[in-house]
């Protein structure tokens, strides 16, 4: 099987919470196709799902370098800090996020979550979970009803820059 239909496979049983199979077709997708940003976003993904925060900082650094303007890099990028405590790793990838985004109520969650971060005391473990939770609930469910509207949406989005998240992989 080629990489392009591991990466298929791999996004949709992401998008279905089938973690270690989406880990298999990623991770095979970058045996032979070592740099491809959209393996290493999904595979970035998995990782944050699973609670590998550091290596899906690696992974999404890795496809950040390659392609900067990928949203659902940037986020899952901050979420990942955030989740392991570097407030400046996550601010600044969320507030990327925010400036890739066309939405306005993601884009107010957003910047929510930023002043919290900025607020006098550290948020505790549990803050960060649920300041995290929230802001993936929020983008997924946005991105769910952007596809809604258009039924013949495909995932990838290749090429895509107007739509709310361009090439979002989940």
């Amino acid at each position: 099987m080629d990489a392009p239909r591991r990466l298929e496979l791999g996004q949709s049983e992401l998008r279905q919470g089938r973690y270690i199979e989406a880990a298999s077709n990623f991770e095979r997708a970058l045996k032979e196709q070592p740099e491809r940003p959209d393996a290493l976003v999904g595979l970035g993904i998995v990782r944050y799902a699973q609670g590998s925060y550091d290596e899906a900082v690696a992974l999404l650094g890795r496809a950040l370098d390659r392609d900067p303007r990928r949203a659902d890099a940037q986020l899952y990028l901050g979420l990942s800090c955030l989740q392991r405590g570097d407030d400046g790793c996550a601010a600044e990838h969320l507030r990327a996020f925010r400036g890739l985004t066309h939405n306005a109520r993601v884009a107010r969650q957003v910047d929510e979550a930023l002043q919290l971060m900025r607020s006098e005391h550290p948020l505790s473990s549990r803050s960060r979970r649920f300041v995290a939770t929230s802001l993936e609930s929020a983008v997924k469910s946005e991105q769910e009803l952007q596809d809604a509207r258009s039924p013949y949406a495909t995932w990838p989005y290749p090429g895509d820059t107007e739509s709310f998240v361009a090439r979002w992989t989940w």
